[in-house]
């Protein structure tokens, strides 16, 4: 009989260390829509440099720690850069025609699409519990939508772009979970960052005036919008997809939306209404429930 690679307490301890990852990289991107209105800058300019800085951050650490980057850990990484830089300019143009709480809202959709790709790629077990609290995030981010169709700043651009950045995201979730089977968390951010950096390329130079020129002003907000969601939250994230249910990270990963609308009200000063705030109070339900289902299963093994 063969010896598991790690105990069963060790991989259970890891599975709820993922669980707590995962929440602390959505606080991590919450800010993300507030410090990209901040730089206020062309969406692909402000994306490139932002992948600019990420890919320096973890180059030291792969130098300061003695990693090495191979050819295979590069092409692994190549569908995650370059959906990653074309989701993040979508996202970033998005926040060009919609406020950051409907921008960031459409998230909603990313538990249901992690279920169903969860099961069908990856063969998890989805619970009865995982569905209802997927449908309550939905639910919840539906609830904040419909009265924020009609405020000020929503167009129907900003909408579908929102969606499409969604779409593009839950992409990237799959093609991050299989490529991380085997390369290490500083390792792919790396690479993936590079990539991404490189993929905007094109977009700056046939969409932008200023091509790969440096930003005039906003560099203290690019260097958060770095930092913040980029370097810690990403890394977070991709150090707890080795360790989390696809079907379980995409319910958790519904923290985002809810930040960021309560972030975008404080720094933004973007309205709130009563039905939107009970929108947010169930989707954060929903994911409550399943973070403490998800790591009192994992401790009781």
């Amino acid at each position: 009989m063969d010896t598991p690679i790690a105990p069963d307490r060790t991989r259970r301890s890891a599975a709820v260390m993922g669980v707590f990852a995962i929440l602390a990289a959505t606080a991590c991107w919450s800010s993300g829509g507030v410090l990209a209105e901040k730089a206020d800058g062309p969406s692909t300019i402000v994306a490139f440099w932002r992948f600019l800085i990420v890919a320096g951050v973890f180059g030291v650490l792969a130098a300061a720690t003695g990693r090495r980057i191979t050819w295979p850990m590069l092409r692994r990484s190549l569908p995650g850069g370059m959906l990653f830089g074309v989701n993040l300019t979508v996202f970033f143009q998005a926040l060009k025609f919609a406020t950051v709480g409907m921008a960031t809202v459409f998230a909603a959709l990313v538990p249901v699409l992690a279920l169903i790709a969860g099961r069908a790629l990856f063969g998890e077990q989805i619970s009865r519990l995982a569905v209802a609290c997927a449908a309550a995030a939905v639910g919840g981010v539906v609830i904040f939508v419909v009265p924020s169709l009609s405020e000020p700043g929503n167009t129907a651009t900003g909408v579908l772009l929102s969606l499409l950045a969604v779409l593009i995201w839950v992409s990237y979730l799959l093609v991050t979970k299989r490529a991380r089977q085997g390369v290490g968390t500083v390792e792919y951010l790396l690479c993936m960052s590079a990539v991404a950096a490189v993929t905007l390329v094109p977009f700056m130079v046939l969409f932008t005036d200023e091509g790969v020129a440096l930003p005039e002003h906003g560099w203290g907000w690019i260097a958060l919008l770095a930092v913040l969601p980029g370097s810690v939250g990403h890394g977070l994230l991709a150090w707890a997809q080795a360790h989390v249910p696809m079907s379980t990270a995409g319910v958790l990963l519904q923290c985002e939306p809810i930040g960021a609308a309560i972030a975008a009200a404080i720094f933004l000063g973007e309205p709130l209404g009563p039905l939107q705030v009970l929108g947010l109070a169930v989707a954060f339900a929903g994911v409550a429930v399943l973070t403490r289902y998800s790591t009192t299963k994992e401790v009781a093994g």
